[in-house]
Formats: structure tokens, sequence, C-alpha cells
């Protein structure tokens, strides 16, 4: 219940000002708007990324939809490591490249508090936690990092599993 009056409170908000269509929109023609600069001006192509990034950033300040948080958080990381990667030295560029991507996933974590209605679920930590992981791996020249990881990832995955397998047994037992 109030998630629905949470997202009403949104709702009116944004729509007070522009229609939440119409961000959308915006978003869309910025977005080709940066392409299009991208191909006319030499040396901009490695910005496009951070660039559509902020945008998705810029809507998710006006909206504080989640949906905007994901590809801000994502986009943006991705951006940066696309830039940050380039000014990096050739054994160094692969981590700072997943250092930043594992850092875009932590901002979609912390613009999920942010959002109408806040987003608490910690989903962008695993492959946050993933990337650092594999950044960390690089810079530390430890493979073995990377086995260890594997193997974490994959005991998580079925703790999971058990846990929303036991979850939905339980809902089944209720209803009954």
């Amino acid at each position: 219940m109030t998630q629905s009056k949470s997202r009403t409170s949104t709702e009116s908000k944004v729509e007070a000002v522009l229609p939440e269509r119409s961000v959308g929109g915006l978003v869309l023609i910025a977005i080709g708007v940066i392409i299009v600069i991208s191909r006319l001006i030499p040396g901009t192509g490695d910005y496009v990324l951070l660039a559509v990034g902020l945008t998705c950033l810029v809507a998710f300040l006006y909206t504080r939809e989640y949906g905007y948080a994901v590809a801000a958080g994502i986009v943006t990381g991705f951006g940066a490591g696309v830039i940050l990667s380039s000014y990096a030295s050739d054994p160094n560029d692969g981590m700072v490249f997943m250092l930043c991507l594992a850092g875009g996933f932590l901002a979609v974590w912390i613009l999920g508090f942010l959002a109408d209605p806040p987003e608490r679920n910690p989903w962008p930590l695993i492959p946050a936690a993933i990337f650092a992981a594999i950044g960390i791996s690089i810079a530390t020249d430890t493979p073995g990092l990377i086995d260890w990881l594997i193997v974490a990832v994959a005991i998580v995955l079925v703790a999971a599993g058990l846990r929303a397998f036991r979850s939905n047994r339980t809902t089944d037992k209720a209803a009954a």
C-alpha cells in the first residue's frame, strides 16, 4: 500500500512539471544527439557511454525512477572504464576498467536508496563484487583469485536458489 502511495506522489511530482513520458522522450533525444555528435566530431567517441550514463543520471535525479538509476550506474561505470583505461598503462588498463564497472554497479545500489519508491535489493552488489575481484586479481597478478570467485558465485547462486525454493514452498503451504 505504501508503495502505491509513494508511486503516486512521484508521478504527481513529475507530472506537475513535465509528463513522465516526456522525460523518456527527452532521454532518447539526448542519446541520439550524443551519438550524432560522436560521429561528427573526431575524438569524442570514447565519451559516448559516459555521456549516455550521465544523461540517465540526470533523468534519475529528476524522476527518481529506479530504471534510470540502473542505466546510469552501469553505463556510467562502463563509460568511465573506457575513458580511464585508455589513460592507464597496458598491464593496468583491465584493472581500471573492471574497478570502474564495479563502481557503476555499486552506484546502482546506492542510487536505489534515493529512488521513489526506494529500492533496497542488494542485487547490484553481486556483480560489483565480481568485477572488483577480477580487477584486484588483475592488479595483484593472482589468477587463482578468479577460480575462488567462480566457486563463491556458484555457492551464492545455490544458496539463493534454495532460499527461493524454500520461500515458495512456505508460501504454497500457507495458501493451502
